[in-house]
């Protein structure tokens, strides 16, 4: 298979564990959840820019290749203890489309709790869509590297769609949208707002996670067990899936 090359690194040249991302706004150290939410890549309302507008998410920039995050051995060390039995799958996908495979293991906790076995519409450790597996068999679930490889590839075409931005690429990861993405055929033709699909009815679908940005990028890549020891760290909008805060979600 042909490496991709271009936008992004394997492995990228990640900022030292806690230091506060330059670029980010509302950066904090050590992250802080509720409704001032925030962590070394920026603060949750900063992340989310645009989804209390009428027009929707307009994501702001962090370039993929200067994130905070630990490294993949204080992970495994850690919170990620469960992710080191695929490490062979993260760095083969990762060194296959251009991810640092670190990422693909903070991904994998926040999708599936590193489960290969998580089931659902999107089964597997990345919880990637079926249609967007890479193998050309529909299914990707097993073996665990077809999925690995079905995430990887997904976020790196979003990476370049987005020009880099990390931002904009991890929300698409979990379904977020701007304007710019679906046209009309979304939300009225504006982006991801904090009232849908929740405020105009349940057959737009589920709703995304509005807390996945900061449980991300402030939660797993800084070590911490946002579903855990840690999930006081989590942001404010308490979506799970369902319409259970009201219109919010």
């Amino acid at each position: 298979m042909t490496l991709r090359t271009g936008l992004l690194l394997a492995p990228l040249a990640a900022l030292a564990f806690g230091a506060v991302n330059e670029d980010a706004e509302g950066a904090c150290d050590p992250p802080q959840g509720g409704e001032n939410a925030c962590g070394p890549n920026g603060s949750e309302a900063w992340l989310n820019t645009g989804l209390t507008d009428s027009t929707g998410w307009n994501p702001p920039f962090l370039d993929i290749n200067n994130l905070s995050h630990i490294s993949l051995e204080e992970y495994y060390a850690g919170v990620g203890a469960t992710c080191a039995q695929y490490d062979d799958a993260f760095k083969s996908s990762g060194e296959k489309y251009g991810i640092d495979p670190a990422i693909l293991a903070f991904i994998a906790m926040q999708e599936s709790s590193c489960n290969a076995d998580a089931g659902g519409p999107t089964p597997g450790l990345m919880q990637c869509e079926p249609t967007n597996c890479p193998n050309g068999q529909g299914s990707c679930q097993y073996p665990v590297e077809d999925n690995t490889d079905c995430g990887a590839k997904v976020l790196a075409d979003a990476l370049e769609a987005a020009g880099g931005n990390a931002v904009r690429a991890l929300g698409a990861y979990n379904g977020w949208f701007t304007a710019e993405d679906w046209g009309a055929s979304m939300n009225d033709g504006n982006g991801l707002t904090v009232d849908y699909p929740c405020g105009k009815g349940q057959e737009h679908g589920a709703p995304q996670n509005l807390d996945y940005l900061h449980e991300t990028l402030n939660g797993w890549f800084q070590g911490k067990d946002i579903y855990g020891g840690d999930a006081y760290l989590d942001g404010t909008y308490a979506c799970a899936g369902s319409c259970n805060n009201g219109d919010v979600c």
